[in-house]
């Protein structure tokens, strides 16, 4: 009985010792270059400080029991003929690496036979302790390694920010009776929608609205890419259905392994005939607003790029016959500020119509820019948002003389070209 009391004694002294010297290995600064060493040297703290020890190994297993890397001291009785401990406990459920194993095992074994359940179970609880010890390193490397990669890719993903947003157009443009102005609002980091205006020559400009399907970091690609492609097309053809058409044919099977589509909206301002020409690929409908008119302009689709290799799409006009303003924009307009659903573009309309319809000193394109800003801070916002506004101005205010400019007043009549 005293015997097994001074055991018991010598026991809980060593693990005091063990504890102390197992902190300062446990509080180290760890990284994937130490934590081999940092374990080894658990260890053989272990190892040294209980005396009774005649071998101890920890390893870091798979789930299919494949050692990733073993920590040993001692010569392990194979025969069995020395009692030894055996236990493994889960690291992480999420990973099985080698530098984040999914397990990690202890044995020991000790040359004095245990007869007294006591002093087992205070012993393998000191174990436990150091499995524990083993775990709590290999998480911390990883939250510290995560933490490092986080912050560098916080890094890659703000410069990802900047470069997109240089690529889209801020300031104001103005030429031929024509000004533009965007409202662009990624949901996250960067986004894939993407627009932009390209003056082709004096006659002709190119806008283009277009929105990639998903989020963040590769919806962005798609969009640089789009970009390219768009502005080497233009090189040669100007017309929207045949820029639609040959962007599909392009890009149409590196969309389809990325399981990608892309909406978009092409229309080409024509200053020496007061026109726009349009043509869309699965791309929400123009909205189209004057003093005496405001309506939703419905243009014929065809299907979104990506989604058959062989579609075509259609040509239409639009005159433009008096001061106005077009827009352009992504369906992510339609879904900001809302719990309950989407906007649906008519209650947009509504929305635009009832505001330039109110007294006040604010030009038309400052009223309705002013109010999009806003739309994107009403509440959560789950897509990315992009507004092209056109505003179009005919006769003296264009820079061109009267004669030149049609009679006509209204709702522009949509023509099949």
């Amino acid at each position: 009985m005293n015997h097994q009391l001074s055991r018991v004694g010598e026991l809980k002294h060593g693990y005091e010792g063990l504890l102390i010297a197992s902190n300062k290995i446990c509080v180290s600064n760890v990284h994937y270059d130490n934590i081999h060493q940092l374990t080894s040297e658990l260890v053989d703290v272990w190892f040294g400080k209980i005396h009774s020890l005649v071998y101890l190994g920890i390893s870091w297993e798979s789930e299919q029991g494949d050692v990733y890397f073993q920590a040993e001291r001692g010569n392990r009785d194979e025969q069995g003929a020395v009692p030894f401990f055996e236990e493994r406990i889960v690291v992480s459920e999420q990973w099985d690496t080698a530098k984040t194993p999914r397990f990690v095992r202890l044995v020991a074994q000790t040359a004095v036979e245990q007869s007294d359940r006591e002093i087992e179970e205070l012993e393998q609880s000191f174990f436990q302790l150091l499995l524990v010890n083993v775990r709590g390193l290999i998480l911390r490397c990883l939250h510290e390694h995560q933490s490092t990669e986080l912050k560098e890719l916080e890094m890659e993903m703000g410069l990802a920010r900047r470069i997109q947003s240089m690529l889209i157009p801020k300031e104001e443009w103005q030429m031929n009776g024509l000004r533009a102005r965007t409202v662009y609002v990624p949901v996250t980091y960067v986004g894939g929608d993407y627009i932009d205006f390209v003056r082709i020559n004096e006659r002709y400009t190119c806008f283009v609205v277009a929105d990639v399907s998903g989020h963040g970091l590769p919806a962005s690609i798609w969009a640089s890419v789009i970009r390219i492609a768009v502005r080497a097309i233009l090189q040669t053809s100007w017309s929207p259905d045949e820029i639609l058409q040959r962007l599909n044919q392009l890009l149409y099977a590196d969309l389809v392994k990325t399981r990608s589509y892309i909406t978009m909206l092409v229309a080409v301002h024509d200053a020496a005939r007061h026109r726009l020409l349009i043509a869309r690929a699965g791309h929400p409908q123009p909205i189209y607003l004057s003093s005496t008119q405001k309506s939703i302009l419905h243009c014929r689709s065809g299907v979104g790029l990506g989604l058959l290799p062989d579609s075509t799409y259609e040509l239409e006009e639009v005159p433009l016959t008096e001061e106005g303003i077009l827009l352009l924009y992504t369906d992510g307009l339609l879904d900001t500020g809302r719990k309950d659903g989407q906007h649906s573009s008519h209650q947009l309309l509504a929305a635009l119509a009832a505001l330039l319809d109110e007294p006040g000193k604010e030009e038309m394109m400052e009223r309705v820019e002013s109010y999009l800003w806003a739309m994107t801070r009403q509440g959560p916002q789950t897509d990315d948002i992009s507004v092209l506004i056109l505003q179009f101005q005919t006769g003296s205010h264009a820079g061109q003389r009267g004669s030149e400019t049609p009679a006509r007043t209204g709702v522009p009549e949509l023509k099949r070209l």
